[in-house]
């Protein structure tokens, strides 16, 4: 994945767009849910990890609001498969 790259005397940050930050949180809850990513979103929306205290549910919302997916995304997406 190519990341633009900025500098800065004491660091180098590397950016993503927001389509390689869907694509990299995409991976992230395929390899640690074995679900996609709408389905992460519906299901935290609909309550189902509220009690659990699990370090990759944890980990997934953090990067969540870096990838452009807004909360009504997942719902639209959860009602059209119903």
């Amino acid at each position: 994945m190519k990341t633009a790259t900025k500098k800065n005397e004491k660091y180098e940050v590397n950016v993503l767009t927001a389509t390689q930050a869907r694509e990299l949180f995409d991976k992230n809850v395929q390899e640690n849910l074995g679900i996609g990513a709408e389905k992460f979103i519906t299901n935290y929306q609909d309550g189902l990890y509220e009690d659990r205290d699990d370090c990759d549910i944890m980990s997934l919302l953090l990067l969540l609001p870096f990838t452009g997916y807004s909360a009504e995304y997942g719902k639209k997406s959860h009602s059209h498969g119903k």
